[in-house]
This record gives structure tokens, C-alpha cells and sequence, in this order.
């Protein structure tokens, strides 16, 4: 997988390259979130799913459609590539797949160990608790990610525009 702070992710030069499906292929949308791709040349291939490559801090690419066997059938290193329609497509798939609550607010920090933390994001009040401090990831460009103990990640979008409460909080939790 390529670093998390590459400007420009690029797939790795020890895997192999994948030949770009033919022109014109496209997603269909299917009844309870299914997907199908469909190559330049009308083969079906049902139940795809669209996966946001590493960094998932780049929110333009790369993003890669996987088939229901595992096998990548497209990798696109940038949506900006894509024409549309087919962008929205990919960009509604993703909305659909991705759970990434953003924090707004910090509540309270507990000082248990683990720390249980009360929160408010974009999706409504939320508990968790951390099995470590190191689940705390601060990123070059002053956001965050937190990941609870159960593997659901948050995100703070600017560190230093959060209330000095919430701000005060985490400063504490990191020391």
C-alpha cells in the first residue's frame, strides 16, 4: 500500500499492473445496494463492490472496484479522471459503503483506562471507548482520526477549530 502522507498515491510497483477495462464501462445500481460493472465490451460482472484506497485522507483517489471474487477490475488514482456520470456513481457508491462520523465536539473524556469518550459528530451523540491512546492518529494537516476499541473510526477535521472544551480535552488525552 502506498504512505498515508503521499500527495499522490500510486499503486505499488511490486504488484501487478492491472490493464484499464475497456472505454466505456459503467456501474448499474441494483435493488438493496447492490452493484454491477460492466465493461467496455457488455460483460457483467454482479455484486461489485467500490473501495476508497489508501489514504482515505485523499477524498479525490485512488479508488479501486473489486469483484465479487476479489479480483480488481478497475483502479482509477483519481475521480477527476473520471467523466461523468460515471463519477457520481462511483462518488453515491462510496457515500453508501463509508460509516466516517465526523467529531465536532468533544464532550468528555473519561480518565478510565481505556478512556470512554463522549462525543458529538455530523451523525448525532455518540460513546465509545478507546483501547489506547495510540488509537488517537493527528495527521500533518491538522485533522484526526479516532478509532474505537470496536474498529470505528471518527474524524476531526481541523483540531484547531474545535471549542476550547473539546480542544482542551484532547490536549489532555494526548499528553
Amino acid at each position: 500500500m502506498p504512505p498515508t502522507d503521499s500527495p499522490s498515491p500510486r499503486r505499488p510497483t511490486s504488484e501487478p499492473t492491472i490493464p484499464a477495462p475497456a472505454p466505456g464501462w459503467r456501474l448499474v445500481s441494483r435493488p438493496h445496494g447492490h452493484v454491477d460493472f460492466v465493461d467496455g465490451t457488455g460483460k457483467v460482472f454482479t455484486d461489485v463492490d467500490v473501495l476508497r484506497a489508501f489514504p482515505v485522507t485523499v477524498p479525490q483517489g485512488p479508488v479501486a472496484i473489486v469483484s465479487a471474487d476479489g479480483d480488481e477490475l478497475a483502479w482509477i488514482d483519481s475521480l477527476e479522471e473520471v467523466p461523468e456520470p460515471l463519477r457520481t456513481s462511483i462518488v453515491a457508491e462510496l457515500a453508501t459503503r463509508e460509516f466516517l462520523p465526523f467529531i465536532e465536539r468533544i464532550v468528555a473524556i473519561s480518565d478510565d483506562d481505556p478512556p470512554a469518550w463522549s462525543v458529538v459528530t455530523d451523525r448525532g451523540h455518540r460513546r465509545f471507548i478507546l483501547a489506547s491512546i495510540d488509537d488517537v492518529d493527528r495527521l500533518p494537516d491538522g485533522s484526526a482520526f479516532v478509532v474505537d476499541a470496536t474498529g470505528v473510526r471518527y474524524r476531526i477535521a481541523n483540531i484547531a477549530a474545535l471549542d476550547p472544551t473539546s480542544l482542551r480535552l484532547l490536549e489532555k488525552t494526548m499528553e
